[in-house]
C-alpha cells in the first residue's frame, strides 16, 4: 500500500470514529442498513452513477437522516430520504433509500473522497465514497 493511500485510509477511519459511526454489520429490529448502491459517483449528467444511493430496509418506518462530509469532517450536504424501493438495492418489505446529487448550494462538489452518515433508530452508519468529475 502506498503512503498516500495509507494516509487517506487513516483519515477516513479517524473521521468515522469521530462521527460515532458503526461499520456495516448485521442488524436486528426495524431498520436494516445495506450501504451504497455504488461507491463511485460521476455527476456528469450521463444518467450513470450521477447520484449517491444508500440502501436500507425500514420496517418500522422510522425517521432517517443522511449527511455528507469531507474527509476533514466538514459537512457538505444533507441527503434526501425516499420512501420507495430502488432497483438494484437489496431490500425487503419496506425498502427505502437516501440519495444525494453531488451538489451543494454552490454547485457540484469537487472530485475526492467523501463520507456519508445515516442515522436511524438511535444508530449511525457511515462509510466513504468517491466523487469523480
Amino acid at each position: 500500500m502506498n503512503a498516500k493511500k495509507m494516509i487517506m485510509t487513516a483519515l477516513a477511519a479517524g473521521l468515522l470514529a469521530f462521527l460515532g459511526a458503526k461499520r456495516i454489520q448485521a442488524q436486528g429490529g426495524g431498520f436494516r442498513f445495506f450501504g451504497p448502491l455504488a461507491r463511485v459517483v460521476t455527476p456528469n449528467g450521463d444518467g450513470l452513477n450521477d447520484r449517491l444511493f444508500i440502501c436500507f430496509d425500514n420496517f418500522s418506518d422510522s425517521d432517517v437522516s443522511g449527511r455528507i462530509y469531507t474527509l476533514l469532517g466538514a459537512e457538505v450536504a444533507s441527503m434526501s430520504w425516499v420512501r420507495a424501493p430502488l432497483p438494484g438495492c437489496a431490500g425487503g418489505t419496506l425498502a427505502q433509500h437516501a440519495t444525494w446529487d453531488a451538489r451543494t448550494t454552490e454547485g457540484t462538489v469537487r472530485s475526492g473522497i467523501y463520507v456519508y452518515r445515516i442515522e436511524a433508530e438511535g444508530r449511525r452508519y457511515a462509510g466513504t465514497f468517491l466523487v469523480v468529475r
